[in-house]
C-alpha cells in the first residue's frame, strides 16, 4: 500500500489530505485515488469525511472525498489541456468576479471619462451585474450575454446596443489585462434607428444668427457663427477657447485636446479674422476667450461663458423667429453639413468635420488650408435666398454684421 501511494503522487500532480484519523489505530488517514481515505495499517475499511485539495498552492476544502477528487481531476485535466488558472478556483478574493472586474474598470475609465461620457457605461455594467453578480467572467459566454439582452426588452433597441458595446469594451480591457481569450462570437442587437435631428437651412440658419448679432453680447453671437462655420468644433470646446488659442498671426483655432485625443488646427476665413483683429487683446493668454464682458447676475467678468450660454441665446433666437424644435448643436453643425450638400461633395464636407486619422489631418493642413478656408467661406453662397423669414430678421442688415457697436 505505502508503495503505491508513493507513485501515484509521484505521477500525479496535487494531492488529498484530511486531518481524519484512524478510529484503531489513531493514524493519519491518507488518500488512495479514486477508492477514498485509508489507513495505511488497516486498509480495509474505507473512511469518508473531509478534506482538502492542495494544488498549485491553492487550498480548497470539501466536506467529502467524492466532491475534493472530482475538483482534483478536473485541475489535473485542466493542466494536461493547457488551459488550468488557478484564479479560478481562489474562492475567497474571486480575482475574476464579473462584478469586481467591472467595478475595477468603470474606476479606470472614470480618469479619462466625463461623468456624461461615463453614465451609459455605469448603466451598462450595473444591468449585468444584477444578472451574473459574483459569476467567474470566463463561465459567461454568447448564451448569457443573449439572455441578458433579451431580458432588457423594456430598453429601447439604442439602449440595448449600448449595454452591449460597454461590455465588448470591458471584454477587451480584461482579455488584455487578465490574459483571458476574448469571446468568439457576440450576440446581435436588431436594427438600432438613431433618432433624427430637426435642422434647418441654410437661410434660416443666417436669419437666426442674425437675430442673435441683434440682441446678444457679440462674444456670444460670434461663438455661435463660428458653430454654424467650423462644424469641427463642439459647442464644449468653442467655450473653452483660450486667448492664446485664437492665433490672429496665423489665422487659425487651435484645439489642443480634442474628444478625439489629436488636435484640431481650425483656419479662420477672412471675415472672421478681421473680426478677431479689432477685438481687444487680452494680456492672458490663458483668459478665456469667450468670457463674459459686464456682470450680469451670476456672471462675473472675464469668466467663461457657462453651458447654457450658449444654446439659450440660440433658444431666445428661435423663440422670436417662430422656429421650434431645433436646438443649438443639430442647428448649427448639423444643418451646415446638410445644407453645404448644395455647393460641396460628401468628402469635402468630411474634411470640414475633421473626421479622419491624425496623419491625414496634419497632412491636409498642411497642403490644403486655403482650400478649407475657400470651402468654409461657400456657406455664404446659399445664405441669401428668402425662404420666409426675411421680413423677420433684425433691423441689422446682414452687411452691417461686423459693425462692433453694441
Amino acid at each position: 500500500m505505502g508503495e503505491y501511494l508513493k507513485q501515484m503522487g509521484d505521477c500525479m500532480k496535487g494531492s488529498i489530505q484530511t486531518d481524519l484519523c484512524c478510529p484503531v489505530c489513531g493514524a493519519r488517514l491518507k488518500s488512495l485515488e479514486p477508492k477514498g481515505l485509508f489507513c495505511p495499517a488497516h486498509p480495509e475499511t474505507v473512511h469518508e469525511g473531509r478534506c482538502r485539495v492542495m494544488f498549485d498552492n491553492v487550498t480548497t476544502r470539501f466536506k467529502t472525498y467524492r466532491e475534493a477528487y472530482k475538483v482534483l481531476t478536473r485541475k489535473r485535466s485542466e493542466v494536461d489541456s493547457g488551459t488550468y488558472d488557478a484564479r479560478d478556483y481562489q474562492l475567497r478574493s474571486k480575482p475574476l468576479a464579473f462584478d469586481r472586474l467591472a467595478e475595477d474598470w468603470l474606476a479606470l475609465k472614470t480618469k479619462t471619462l466625463k461623468p456624461q461620457s461615463m453614465e451609459p457605461l455605469r448603466l451598462a455594467m450595473r444591468r449585468a451585474s444584477t444578472a451574473w453578480g459574483a459569476s467567474n467572467i470566463k463561465s459567461i459566454g454568447y448564451a448569457q450575454i443573449e439572455d441578458l439582452l433579451t431580458s432588457l426588452d423594456n430598453l429601447s433597441a439604442k439602449s440595448r446596443k449600448h449595454t452591449l458595446d460597454a461590455l465588448k469594451q470591458l471584454w477587451a480591457w480584461v482579455s488584455d489585462r487578465l490574459d483571458i481569450p476574448p469571446l468568439r462570437k457576440w450576440p446581435k442587437v436588431g436594427y438600432v434607428e438613431m433618432a433624427f435631428r430637426e435642422t434647418v437651412d441654410i437661410p434660416t440658419q443666417e436669419a437666426i444668427l442674425d437675430d442673435i448679432r441683434t440682441h446678444e453680447p457679440l462674444r456670444v453671437w460670434l461663438a455661435v457663427k463660428w458653430l454654424a462655420t467650423y462644424i469641427a468644433i463642439r459647442p464644449g470646446e468653442m467655450r473653452g477657447l483660450k486667448e492664446g488659442q485664437v492665433d490672429r498671426a496665423r489665422g487659425v483655432l487651435i484645439i489642443p485636446h480634442p474628444k478625439e485625443k489629436r488636435a484640431k488646427v481650425i483656419p479662420l476665413i477672412p471675415e472672421d479674422l478681421e473680426i478677431v483683429r479689432e477685438l481687444p487683446l487680452a494680456f492672458d493668454p490663458a483668459m478665456p476667450f469667450f468670457r463674459h464682458e459686464q456682470n450680469n447676475g451670476g456672471a462675473k467678468i472675464g469668466r467663461s461663458f457657462g453651458h447654457s450660454v450658449l444654446y439659450e441665446s440660440w433658444r431666445r433666437a428661435c423663440d422670436r423667429l417662430g422656429i421650434q424644435g431645433v436646438s443649438l448643436y443639430p442647428g448649427t453643425k448639423h444643418s451646415t453639413a446638410m445644407g453645404l450638400r448644395a455647393v460641396a461633395t460628401p468628402e469635402e464636407i468630411k474634411s470640414m468635420t475633421l473626421h479622419s486619422t491624425s496623419a491625414a489631418f496634419h497632412r491636409y493642413f498642411q497642403t490644403g488650408g486655403e482650400a478649407l478656408r475657400e470651402l468654409q467661406s461657400r456657406r455664404k453662397s446659399i445664405a441669401v435666398f428668402d425662404n420666409g423669414l426675411t421680413m423677420k430678421k433684425a433691423a441689422t442688415a446682414t452687411s452691417q454684421i461686423l459693425n462692433f457697436k453694441e
